[in-house]
């Protein structure tokens, strides 16, 4: 159940509400009010499905011109952050399914050449485990499990990384994960179980 908004919040939802009706109808700073709202959550939620900084940096791009031109038909059935992060997760596994088309396409043309797809876990750490401890193996430790799970987030499928990202970072309620997904709340739970057991499986070296 998600929690009735107190004054404040409702007072922002109707800043917002003024915002976006000004940008449907072509007010482009009123657009980049909102771009400037939301771009850190749209950000992250591309970061966390695509963990590569340059292509999360062309999607988010992408998400906005997306957002800016289909404005005029957003009639507020869900939350413009709601809207915002569907897209955003669309856009993001759209651009995974086109990579992996690329580099399959590239593994069959090239015979003389060893292709390696990008590892997009390795250029930049999504998640850093707090330092707690003042010794050096304690800090050796907590740099190695953030390492670990960083890789292993990086194995997960994109649409995994999606719910967790969603749940265990963003702390949508199941209900608002269902709505961006636009998939059942049964499927939403069933996902993101399996995800969570493969990641720590994963990180505790159950499976390789």
């Amino acid at each position: 159940m998600l929690e009735p908004m107190d004054e404040a919040e409702r007072s922002t939802v109707a800043a917002e509400d003024v915002l976006v009706q000004k940008a449907r109808r072509g007010d482009r700073e009123a657009f980049d009010q909102l771009m400037e709202r939301h771009l850190p959550k749209v950000w992250g939620m591309v970061w966390r499905i695509l963990r590569h900084r340059e292509d999360s940096e062309d999607v988010v791009q992408e998400v906005f011109l997306a957002a800016y031109q289909a404005l005029p038909e957003f009639r507020g059935e869900a939350s413009l952050s709601t809207w915002l992060c569907r897209i955003a997760v669309t856009r993001a596994l759209n651009h995974v399914d086109r990579a992996a088309e690329k580099m399959r396409r590239a593994s069959q043309s090239l015979e003389d050449f060893s292709v390696r797809p990008r590892n997009p876990g390795a250029a930049r750490p999504g998640l850093q485990i707090a330092d707690r401890g003042p010794s050096p193996l304690q800090e050796l430790e907590a740099r190695e499990l953030a390492r670990r799970l960083s890789e292993c987030l990086s194995r997960l499928p994109p649409a995994w990384r999606t719910v967790i990202a969603l749940r265990d970072v963003d702390s949508l309620a199941y209900e608002e994960i269902s709505g961006v997904l636009g998939i059942a709340l049964g499927t939403v739970r069933s996902r993101l179980a399996r995800a969570r057991l493969a990641l720590r499986q994963c990180v505790q070296g159950e499976t390789t």
